[in-house]
């Protein structure tokens, strides 16, 4: 047994649920915990397919509450990991395929005591007019940002009292924590204008029925706004605008497929 946990919360995300689930089971994890927020979408049903198929244990709770409260919910995920036996937690969204130089279990397993947290780079990939046709986001989506992104992911060694942050881009651990540098996360937010615009409206739903800071959640909240005011087809505009790509190369995109289900034959 690895000791190796993901937690997720995940809403409408049936275009590609099911391959991060099969990429992290084949990663050698133990158990995911998915914590369904009101999907309407079919991501449901999926997720009770995958139970028989995956060799993790997927675990499958409801989430009821249409509140944005990220930290606080993975935080509960990731203690209930940690009662289950679990000697790492990844807090990972549904739009993610985390990496390792080799199978993940066997980075996490081989980190010294003495480490905590293992942070993940992240690279976003961005779809394009060259892209090959696919069904599978994670196979046709294959150009990514030359850089990774401000801010990284976190896997963490579970403990009682543990706080994700919001975003899962940190965690707060009871007394100070030593951070190593283990792993990697491909990203691929917005795959369609169709599903950038429904992303958006959960999105700025989801932060609407929340008392966090108006900060939290901007540029949902601002997608929302545009939404409100101008309709689907202008958020579309923004998804073409800033999003999708006719030539990735001249825009500072490499093409650099995800190492995707590396470990099937």
């Amino acid at each position: 047994m690895s000791g190796v946990y993901g937690v997720a919360m995940v809403k409408d995300e049936a275009d590609i649920i099911a391959g991060t689930l099969r990429h992290l089971s084949d990663e050698g994890l133990d158990g995911i915990i998915v914590a369904d927020n009101g999907s309407t979408d079919g991501t449901r049903d999926i997720l009770e397919d995958l139970k028989d198929e995956l060799t993790a244990e997927l675990i499958i709770v409801d989430d009821p509450d249409p509140g944005y409260y990220q930290s606080r919910k993975v935080s509960v995920l990731a203690d209930l990991a940690r009662m289950r036996g679990a000697k790492w937690v990844i807090p990972f969204d549904a739009d993610e395929l985390w990496l390792a130089p080799h199978r993940i279990v066997d980075v996490l397993e081989a980190i010294p005591p003495g480490y905590s947290i293992a942070a993940a780079q992240l690279y976003n990939h961005f779809p394009s007019g060259i892209d090959p046709t696919d069904p599978d986001p994670f196979r046709s989506i294959q150009w990514r940002q030359a850089e990774p992104a401000g801010l990284p992911k976190v896997a963490f060694r579970p403990a009682e009292g543990a706080v994700v942050h919001q975003g899962n881009h940190g965690v707060t651990l009871n007394g100070p924590a030593r951070i190593t540098v283990a792993l990697e996360v491909r990203h691929f937010p917005y795959r369609s204008a169709e599903q950038f615009v429904r992303k958006a409206r959960n999105g700025a739903a989801a932060y609407a029925a929340t008392d966090l800071p108006e900060d939290a959640g901007a540029h949902w909240r601002g997608y929302g706004l545009i939404l409100e005011r101008y309709g689907e087809e202008a958020l579309a505009e923004v998804w073409r605008e800033h999003f999708w790509f006719l030539a990735p190369f001249e825009s500072g995109l490499i093409h650099d497929p995800a190492p995707y289900l590396r470990w099937r034959q």
